[in-house]
């Protein structure tokens, strides 16, 4: 049977090419996901046309989720830096480690909306401290926003017994309220 591929598809075919595959695979695996469509003899050219569009229009809409990435890292890029309040031991290890998801929500308490699934973090944050993040918003636009982990009580600075912050008052290492 012979078929457009409307998206690159595995040892098949790249996007636009006519090919030939079984009807099983065509009618089970390439139509239910939208990834061919079939050749109709006589009808190669209202195809072609209809595929030449989508094109069209898909870039147009990558362009514009461009447009809007690029919109976001400049909002990114005027944030300096984001805190994250986690509870951790004296010595500032974490119970647990930080999250996407809790980046994320930093960053949308300061107006910027981002899916914790595009915050990429490179290993685990796992001690209080700072940590650079990428935030994919696209494959073009990549970003880099600073975390500050910060305790809920009261950590161990190496030298001294104990560098205490009494309620409302910041730790010296701490980063300046957004």
């Amino acid at each position: 049977m012979k078929v457009m591929l409307w998206q690159d598809v595995a040892k098949v075919g790249k996007r636009g090419d006519v090919v030939n595959v079984k009807d099983g695979y065509f009618r089970n695996f390439l139509l239910p996901r939208k990834l061919a469509r079939e050749v109709v003899k006589g009808r190669e050219a209202s195809l072609t046309k209809e595929f030449e569009l989508a094109k069209r229009r898909a870039s147009k809409q990558e362009a514009a989720l461009v447009t809007g990435a690029k919109e976001v890292a400049e909002k990114l890029s005027k944030v300096t830096s984001v805190s994250v309040e986690v509870n951790t031991n004296e010595e500032g290890h974490l119970y647990g480690a930080v999250t996407p998801s809790m980046i994320a929500d930093a960053l949308r308490d300061q107006g910027l909306k981002v899916e914790p699934k595009s915050v990429e973090i490179a290993e685990p944050i796992k001690q209080v401290g700072t940590y650079e993040v990428v935030v994919n918003l696209h494959r073009e636009v990549q970003p880099k926003v600073k975390v500050w982990v910060l305790s809920t009580k009261a950590v161990k600075v190496e030298g001294t017994k104990s560098a205490e912050a009494k309620p409302g008052e910041r730790k010296p290492d701490a980063p300046p309220p957004s």
